[in-house]
């Protein structure tokens, strides 16, 4: 069930940080093991600027991690999803398209970054997460799958893999989900993903607007695939996250909403904005979302312009939101 969105109910969603000049793309969350926020900066708005990394508290005050190495490229590195595992290492899904594309492992002593290894190239990875040994990445587009609609998928490849080179078509073994876009509207797939507290795994078509639901396997093979809920495809839903009571939360990235499928799949628009500069803690192309404590914090990407997206222009400041949890309780 989808109930549409009541001027009069919809909540208010707050400011949690305003970010710094070499942050103006904030995108993914994570939490450290030290209880710390990481988000990742690909700055796509600012290609001068390095990919980066930056550590918030409870309380939104921001400090700079570290820059993505760029290694052996070229170019610089484009943060996106990040996720960390349980020996402390970060993992980072570089975002730099198929032919430099990678996904990252980068250990830390403390803050300190004190190395940085290639897990996987041949890819474009976007949403990241760890599950049981191994890292979930979605791909948006798959340019060398030739068919008549965009087709998308999710990568699982084990954590101890080292420059493992994919090639990005069907035949990838790593690829154990794959889906084409249906919508001639909107010819985009698969971006955020998220694990529920029983070892689901979900995933949302941003041209379609369904979520699907995934079973795994005990290898993390996908055995069953259900359309678990539909929302507007118009909203491009982007991340998602689950709460403690296996509540989803979805980015609306081109509408500026948030929504909320409860575990009864009900589908909820939380929160729902015009055209905005982000400055009173309003969704400015929400892109990311994590539940951190008692709030869900959720980045403004506020880049992409044009048809069918809410958002007019880029512009300062370049902030986080947070909507309180107990509203919804």
């Amino acid at each position: 069930m989808f109930v549409h969105a009541n001027p009069t109910t919809l909540a208010t969603t707050q400011h949690f940080a305003t970010l710094p000049d070499n942050c103006p793309t904030p995108d993914a969350f994570d939490i450290a093991p030290d209880g710390s926020l990481t988000l990742s900066c690909p700055n796509f708005a600012n290609k001068n600027l390095e990919g980066e990394l930056f550590s918030l508290n409870h309380q939104g005050e921001v400090s700079h991690l570290v820059s993505v190495p760029r290694l052996k490229e070229k170019n610089k590195a484009n943060p996106m999803g990040i996720a960390y595992g349980p020996d402390g290492a970060l993992y980072v899904a570089d975002s730099r398209g198929v032919k430099q594309g990678r996904l990252l492992k980068l250990s830390f002593d403390g803050r300190k970054l004190i190395n940085t290894e290639v897990i996987a190239t041949g890819l474009n990875p976007n949403g990241l997460r760890y599950f049981k040994g191994s890292l979930y990445a979605t791909q948006l587009t798959m340019p060398k799958v030739k068919s008549t609609n965009n087709t998308s998928g999710i990568y699982r490849i084990d954590v101890n893999a080292r420059n493992l080179q994919l090639s990005n078509t069907l035949a990838d073994p790593q690829l154990i989900f794959s889906v084409e876009t249906q919508n001639p509207q909107k010819q985009i797939g698969l971006d955020g993903l998220a694990f529920d507290s029983k070892g689901y795994l979900y995933t949302a078509n941003m041209g379609d607007g369904i979520v699907y639901k995934l079973t795994l396997d005990d290898a993390g093979q996908v055995t069953l695939t259900e359309e678990y809920a539909k929302v507007p495809w118009q909203a491009s839903v982007d991340g998602m996250t689950f709460d403690q009571y296996d509540n989803m939360y979805l980015a609306g990235f081109a509408s500026n909403q948030l929504f909320k499928i409860d575990s009864q799949q009900n589908v909820t628009v939380l929160a729902d904005y015009p055209d905005n500069n982000g400055t009173d803690g309003q969704l400015d192309q929400p892109a990311d979302l994590l539940v951190y404590g008692d709030k869900l914090i959720i980045s403004n990407f506020d880049l992409m312009v044009g048809n069918g997206m809410e958002n007019t222009q880029h512009s300062k400041p370049y902030t986080l939101s947070y909507f309180p949890l107990t509203a919804v309780e």
